[in-house]
C-alpha cells in the first residue's frame, strides 16, 4: 500500500512539473534560491536562530521526560509501593540527566529485627 501511495505523489509531482524549457529555467532558479535562502538562514538571523535552539532544547527534554514516564507507566507491575519510589530525571537543555541525590537505601533491618517474635517452646516428641 505505501509503494502504491508514494507512486502516486511521486507522479503527481512529475505531472505538475513544467514542460516548457524557459519555465524549467525559472523553477529551478526558484528552487536554487530557496535552498539557499534557508540554508543561510542563521548566519541573517543569529537571534533568532539561537531563541530557536534554546526552544527546541526545551522541547526535546520535555518529549524525553514525557517518553520515560509513559514507558515507566507501561512497564510497571500494577499499583505496588515502589512505583511511588521510581523517580524519572528528565535530561537538562544539553541533553545530560541532572544528577540528584538518591534516597537512603531501603535494607535498613539488623538480624535481630529480621528474627520472627518467640512463639513459644517448640513441641517436645514422646511427652
Amino acid at each position: 500500500m505505501f509503494l502504491i501511495r508514494a507512486a502516486f505523489w511521486i507522479g503527481l509531482v512529475v505531472l505538475l512539473l513544467p514542460t516548457d524549457a524557459n519555465q524549467q529555467a525559472r523553477l529551478y532558479g526558484a528552487a536554487a534560491a530557496t535552498v539557499e535562502r534557508i540554508t543561510t538562514f542563521c548566519g541573517r538571523n543569529a537571534r533568532t536562530c539561537e531563541i530557536g535552539s534554546e526552544v527546541w532544547a526545551a522541547f526535546l527534554k520535555k518529549a524525553e521526560f514525557g517518553a520515560r514516564m509513559a514507558f515507566e507507566l507501561i512497564t510497571s507491575r500494577g499499583g505496588s509501593k515502589e512505583e511511588d519510589d521510581v523517580r524519572v530525571e528528565p535530561a537538562n537543555a544539553k541533553g545530560k540527566a541532572d544528577k540528584k541525590p538518591q534516597p537512603a537505601p531501603r535494607g535498613t533491618l539488623t538480624p535481630a529485627d529480621m528474627n520472627p517474635p518467640w512463639r513459644g517452646l517448640p513441641p517436645q516428641r514422646g511427652a
